[in-house]
């Protein structure tokens, strides 16, 4: 690296302001990597930042994005296993390791540090991490798939945990709640990867459906929707349930009381979707002997989605709805706010 280079960076600097600055580019320490960033996904945290609506920890001024994908420009002395050209895609979390929940998952860390969130995201020419965050992609796939990779871990690692009280998919009856990438990214693995044959999703934009639909989802009724439960006739708990396990990937409070209704007893209900503050009919809980699980991100999976990507490109390329080039990000983000047509909007950084 020449010292003294330049390199351009979008920043966050404010709500609804992103500018475009020239930084030096950053020098590596010895566990650490130089990528040049080729792709950027944008997630609901990035449009909640840019709205300036972020309820969680967050800075301004902020390099964004979390979702990306890249080429090593450079290695530092320690680094073993990757090597200057391979393509690569990394965490969201920055998790120190060594904690007593980063034992058992890294993305609940004591230290846990989000990058394009409260530290440095994806979105200059150049970014510097440590390698243990990088993870190496197959040479034969295109950045905007393996761009893809933090998303869909975040929808993988959501089925493991359901898995461990499942114990099996076999013959489950599933439910997803939202036809965003979340909700798109669990169909599809849950159809490619564990073969599922129930796979039932529902979202209220019709394009949604119609895309789940043509990628294998059965689509509900609405009926199913218009049941409750009556807590007090204990014939309605099994009227009214038509699930084993239901996802709900929306962060909607009616879409979740929804799916206390339709978990059968004994069902799963996995909470991806975030809501600050929700009334439930937690009685129904108890009665049905339901569990409740909440997960967030995606680290622990991303070797296991890259191997899905390179098996599924076809049919994983269907979350991509827009692309633009970094230079666009007003549009891109205008983009976002149409459901009907958004899906994975990325950006890009042009040669």
């Amino acid at each position: 690296m020449t010292e003294g280079e330049k390199m351009k960076a979008f920043l966050f600097q404010t709500p609804k302001n992103v500018e475009i600055a020239e930084r030096e580019k950053p020098e590596l320490k010895d566990n650490e990597v130089l990528i040049k960033v080729k792709n950027i996904g944008i997630c609901g945290s990035d449009i909640s930042l840019y709205n300036g609506k972020y309820s969680g920890p967050h800075k301004y001024p902020m390099l964004f994005g979390h979702e990306w994908s890249g080429i090593i420009a450079e290695v530092g002395k320690k680094v073993t296993g990757i090597s200057v050209g391979d393509k690569v895609t990394g965490d969201c979390s920055r998790y120190c390791g060594t904690c007593e929940y980063c034992k058992v998952d890294k993305n609940l860390c004591k230290h846990i540090e989000k990058f394009g969130i409260t530290v440095d995201g994806a979105s200059a020419e150049y970014i510097v991490r440590d390698a243990k965050y990088v993870y190496k992609a197959p040479e034969e796939l295109d950045f905007d798939l393996i761009c893809l990779t933090e998303p869909i871990a975040v929808a993988a690692h959501m089925i493991k945990k359901i898995l461990k009280v499942a114990e099996s998919l076999t013959d489950k009856k599933i439910l997803i709640m939202g036809g965003g990438p979340i909700g798109l990214a669990s169909l599809m693995l849950l159809k490619k990867l564990y073969n599922c044959d129930s796979v039932d999703l529902y979202d209220i934009v019709e394009n949604r459906m119609k895309l789940a639909v043509s990628l294998g989802a059965g689509s509900p009724s609405e009926e199913l929707f218009k049941l409750n439960s009556d807590e007090n006739n204990y014939n309605s708990l099994y009227t009214t349930a038509h699930y084993d396990i239901i996802i709900e990937t929306t962060g909607n409070a009616k879409a979740l009381v929804n799916t206390i209704h339709m978990a059968k007893p004994m069902g799963i209900i996995g909470c991806v979707g975030m809501l600050p503050n929700v009334e439930i009919p937690q009685k129904l809980i108890v009665l049905k002997s339901l569990t409740v699980i909440g997960s967030i991100g995606g680290t622990g999976e991303f070797e296991e989605v890259l191997d899905f990507i390179k098996t599924n490109p076809d049919y994983v390329r269907h979350l991509i709805s827009h692309k633009f080039p970094i230079t666009d990000c007003e549009k891109a983000f205008e983009a976002c706010r149409d459901a009907a047509t958004a899906m994975k909007v990325e950006l890009y950084f042009e040669d």
